[in-house]
């Protein structure tokens, strides 16, 4: 008769399997929390995630490809479970509500993203393509919400948002809250500001979408 697999094989078995990306940006930012962001090199990101080096140098061969695969996973998790866009729900409200879903998945790994942000100011590929990044960032965050990220009001609406999310993301640096309530508050300040002001009036329902 053939045994019966314990209940440890079972749960092991269940257990999600990480793929490399994710090993790779769990490790890349245990590193930057434990050496900080000017420290980390990929050879001790590969070994933190037990991987081979060739496996992680194609993934990310600098600390500036690091930061595109962070931006890749918080974007994912991010949009994770945006669905249509209740008519019932301001443009404010709902980019509210995908903004925090980003700081809420940054403070899963509060330390190491707190690093890298503050390292990768001084360090300028890195912070190339975070700049970038950004860009994309905020147009799916605009485009969840219900806004068009194209175009030259599109581009505006971009370089607006991403005024608010700066303003945001200095709060969070700061926010030791569990519930995150400092950052709420100056992210529902910001984006309030920049509803009432004229050159950011793309956050608002136009009046055709809204007849």
């Amino acid at each position: 008769m053939a045994k019966k697999p314990s209940n440890k094989s079972a749960k092991a078995s269940q257990a999600p399997v990480m793929s490399d990306a994710e090993r790779i940006v769990d490790a890349g930012l245990a590193e930057a929390a434990a050496l900080g962001w000017r420290n980390v090199s990929m050879s001790a990101v590969a070994a933190r995630a037990e991987l081979a080096l060739a496996t992680v140098l194609i993934a990310a061969p600098t600390r500036a490809h690091l930061v595109a695969k962070i931006f890749d996973r918080l974007d994912a998790r991010m949009l994770d479970g945006v669905a249509a866009r209740d008519e019932a729900d301001s443009v404010r409200d709902r980019l509210f509500e995908v903004a925090m879903k980003r700081f809420d998945a940054m403070n899963i790994h509060r330390d190491g993203m707190r690093a890298v942000v503050a390292g990768a100011r001084f360090d300028p590929p890195a912070l190339g393509v975070a700049l970038c990044r950004a860009d994309r960032s905020a147009a799916m965050m605009l485009s969840a919400a219900g806004v068009s990220p194209d175009g030259l009001f599109g581009c505006a609406r971009i370089q607006g948002l991403k005024v608010v999310l700066a303003c945001a993301l200095k709060a969070w640096m700061d926010d030791d809250s569990a519930d995150l309530a400092k950052t709420m508050a100056v992210l529902d300040r910001a984006l309030e500001r920049a509803e009432s002001l004229v050159r950011f009036r793309g956050f608002r329902r136009p009046q055709t979408e809204a007849a």
